[in-house]
């Protein structure tokens, strides 16, 4: 279809900006939806909880374990302070990957057993400790199940976490954003009673597949390495990760030419039905997702010249901020008179590009 023509006087984007705005858009922002150019990167590292279910056997339950302090390596390697909680199925039993030498083992020790009195536990402390409009990220690693009537559970050792259990005991970080990741089977049966509002939720599977997961894999190398950071921004939003641990699922069952099982979702407009197909247009699935930031990848930092500089936080916030407005402004289209939507969108996308210009001047990259 062809793109009415710009109003006469219309300045053009230049084009190097403009390469660059196409992926800025989709995952700029802040996680706590502040837009102020003091913000910084650090502000948006999240209060990470990692939940290691039940293995089953010896093999499974190491790698639940694996996994999970994986997660915790990765926040433990930033330049600024991260909180990590870690539980796990036996947190006596000694862990076979130990930390690499200079990482912080404390990081990536369990505080105790993936029970559900001991999680209710720990996020009611979390809860409590967690500065005013600071993020959580929760992440469920293991098996999942679906019992009668379609109700789902998390497998923990004794009683199993339900979708009830857990919505009441995120009742405790009301103002706070939370991203919810089930890594685990039947996690789609999650998304109805944890949906609401400013909350990002991700399943590895929907309701009713019950088959253990790929998804957490790929979940977890998102961290990893930088290949997940499509903008190459240095930083993970909640949609990249999604989308590189969905494509990367896919991708492991066609070639070894099997059916897959598991249908990842993702929702964060609080409808509670997930997409697996997040498009992050205003309406859909993927808005809040595209500019909330998780942990950050692995090389992220460095990859912007070592530790992020003051010049470039608040480049990065402004462009955070600006990337808000844009989304409020397509959400309000509908309601504006057409010229002066294209006129304040052609306005912000040009500051966007000069900002996105100025990064990479700071960052020595090619223009």
């Amino acid at each position: 279809m062809t793109r009415p023509a710009a109003p006469s006087g219309r300045r053009a984007i230049p084009l190097v900006g403009a390469v660059s705005l196409a992926a800025s858009i989709g995952s700029a922002g802040a996680a706590t939806g502040r837009t102020t150019p003091a913000e910084t990167p650090e502000a948006s590292a999240p209060t990470l909880v990692v939940v290691a279910g039940v293995g089953g056997d010896p093999e499974r339950r190491e790698r639940f374990r694996g996994w999970g302090q994986a997660l915790c390596r990765a926040a433990a390697g930033l330049p600024w302070p991260v909180e990590t909680r870690l539980l796990v199925e036996r947190p006596g039993e000694p862990a076979t990957a130990q930390p690499a030498p200079g990482e912080d083992a404390g990081a990536c020790r369990p505080v105790g057993r993936s029970t559900r009195d001991e999680l209710a536990a720990l996020l009611d402390a979390t809860a409590a400790a967690l500065p005013d409009g600071e993020p959580l990220l929760l992440v469920l690693i293991g098996h999942g199940s679906s019992g009668g009537g379609g109700s789902a559970r998390f497998n923990l050792p004794g009683p199993d976490l339900t979708p009830a259990d857990l919505a009441a005991m995120l009742e405790e970080f009301e103002g706070h954003p939370v991203t919810v990741a089930h890594l685990g089977s039947a996690a789609g049966g999650f998304l109805p009673a944890l949906s609401a509002p400013g909350r990002i939720l991700l399943a590895a599977s929907r309701a009713h597949e019950t088959n253990e997961t790929r998804f957490a894999r790929h979940f977890v190398a998102a961290f990893e390495g930088a290949a997940a950071d499509r903008n190459r921004d240095g930083r993970l939003s909640a949609l990249e990760v999604f989308d590189y641990a969905r494509a990367a699922t896919e991708r492991e069952y066609e070639e070894e030419g099997l059916l897959r099982t598991e249908h990842p979702l993702l929702d964060d407009d609080g409808d509670g039905e997930g997409a697996a197909e997040p498009a992050a247009v205003p309406g859909s699935d993927g808005v809040l997702a595209a500019r909330t930031h998780l942990l950050f990848p692995a090389g992220g930092v460095a990859a912007a010249g070592g530790a992020i500089t003051a010049a470039e936080r608040e480049l990065l916030a402004e462009r955070d901020a600006l990337a808000a407005r844009v989304d409020a402004l397509r959400g309000a289209r509908a309601g504006m008179d057409e010229e002066a939507y294209f006129a304040e969108l052609e306005r912000l996308l040009l500051e966007l590009a000069e900002i996105n210009e100025r990064l990479a001047a700071l960052r020595g990259e090619p223009r």
